[in-house]
């Protein structure tokens, strides 16, 4: 009888004494630091990654004429879940926008998709370097204007891609 108590009450001690605090976790010598590591600088066919210091803190003209991080994406667009899924929709949609722009331009709107859910959770991100100021702009208010009332869809510009690793 002794034993059904002591057992669970070491499993339970053994268990919280393994668990850190944020604190002492930041703070630990054996985590090294995260590096945020620009796009341009990265190398996905040799494996290594390079980074130049410089490179981060180089600023960039958002459409609005305000200054951007260099690794700050210019639209994304965030299909999100509340516990039943995302827009089953949202995809298409985003689709026959796309189409619209690569049709006006001649060439493809490029994006960068980043899963980061359990239930099809994805980023959108777009850079929009192909694009004027001014086609930046109308760009992003036919992707909202696309995505109106929709709560499942998330929209951000000038930020970094946060589920991006």
């Amino acid at each position: 009888m002794k034993s059904l108590i002591i057992y669970p009450a070491i499993a339970i001690i053994l268990i919280a004494g393994a668990c850190k605090s944020p604190k002492e976790t930041a703070s630990s010598p054996e985590a090294p630091p995260r590096v945020v590591q620009p796009l341009a600088e990265s190398s996905s066919n040799s494996g290594s990654t390079s980074i130049n210091s410089t490179a981060m803190h180089e600023e960039v003209i958002a459409a609005d004429g305000e200054k951007q991080a260099q690794n700050n994406y210019r639209f994304i667009v965030s299909f999100i879940s509340i516990g039943e899924g995302t827009d089953r929709n949202g995809r298409e949609t985003m689709d026959s926008v796309l189409a619209s722009w690569e049709k006006k331009k001649g060439t493809p709107v490029t994006f960068e998709s980043v899963p980061w859910g359990r239930e099809g959770e994805v980023d959108f991100c777009f850079n929009l370097k192909g694009l004027s100021a001014k086609e930046q702009e109308l760009f992003v208010a036919d992707m909202k204007t696309a995505f109106n009332g929709r709560s499942l869809i998330q929209m951000s510009e000038n930020q970094p891609c946060v589920h991006k690793r």
